[in-house]
């Protein structure tokens, strides 16, 4: 399903970002079993990642996110690759309270971006005063990247704490917009066109509140994906060298891996060892 839409709107003079990451939020909530409070931050969080990554430019861009704060949540990490494959992890996955409460009033945004070209961009900055989710993005877009940037996410649940839609919809004057339609971006009513995303899709929506570019109107797939693998792991642990392996699963019984991003364990034992090392 297309369920990230870029484009140019406002006479090509402003970008838009409107995403569906109903699926990616609850597969993140499934994974990790989060309250319906720990999914809604997480889900904002992992939305605004969304957005991030279909910015990314070169063909194997990576992006990352730490948000470090003194919110109940604890740390939150999510990042994203340029075919949009997201993922990620909230320290306290059981958190209850407000956005604010989960999220903190105090802490730090910092984002690795690797566009493939040349180092990766490096970029940071602290929460604003009041605020929660989006207020910190748009925070981190104005200190980090000298950006002007209206940001919306949303996550619904229902009675159940179920996540029943979750979505980012994000607004960036380029350089040489004008005043108008500065003022057009400011006033443009975020919350009814992800309503509208909602009901009607990222396309249908963004086309009746915006009317369609000819230049610019690119739709894309995102999902929830881990990178590990237990074949991943194994190479890892072959780098490491069979002596190291072994002597971790003397010492301990098995090699045994967490992996953050999708909440699952991996066991090597003894017998793994010597299939691994058996042609060495």
């Amino acid at each position: 399903m297309k369920n990230v839409l870029r484009a140019l709107i406002f006479d090509e003079q402003v970008s838009l970002t409107l995403a569906d990451t109903t699926s990616i939020v609850k597969e993140g909530a499934r994974l990790h079993r989060l309250t319906k409070d720990a999914a809604v931050v997480f889900g904002k969080t992992l939305s605004a990642m969304t957005f991030m990554s279909a910015c990314l430019k070169g063909e194997t861009g990576e992006i990352s996110l730490s948000v470090k704060g003194d919110g109940l949540g604890g740390e939150i990490g999510v990042s994203g690759n340029r075919k949009l494959y997201m993922r990620g992890f909230i320290e306290n996955p059981l958190a209850t309270g407000s956005e604010t409460a989960i999220w903190g009033e105090n802490g730090s945004l910092t984002v690795i971006r690797d566009d493939g070209y040349a180092r990766p961009f490096v970029g940071a900055c602290a929460f604003p005063k009041k605020g929660g989710v989006d207020e910190a993005f748009e925070e981190y877009f104005r200190i980090s990247e000298q950006l002007p940037t209206r940001f919306q996410t949303v996550v619904k649940t229902d009675e159940n704490g179920a996540v029943v839609f979750a979505g980012v919809a994000v607004l960036q004057p380029l350089p040489f917009a004008d005043e108008q339609t500065i003022e057009k971006t400011w006033n443009a009513d975020l919350s009814a066109l992800l309503d509208g995303a909602q009901g009607r899709g990222v396309d249908e929506a963004a086309k009746q509140a915006f009317g369609k570019s000819g230049t610019v109107w690119e739709a894309r797939s995102a999902q929830y994906k881990c990178n590990c693998s237990r074949e991943y792991l194994t190479r890892v642990l072959v780098s490491l060298g069979e002596a190291q392996m072994r002597e971790i699963i003397q010492s301990d019984g098995a090699v045994r891996v967490h992996c953050h991003y999708c909440n699952t364990d991996y066991e090597f034992t003894e017998a793994d060892a010597d299939r691994v090392f058996a042609n060495k």
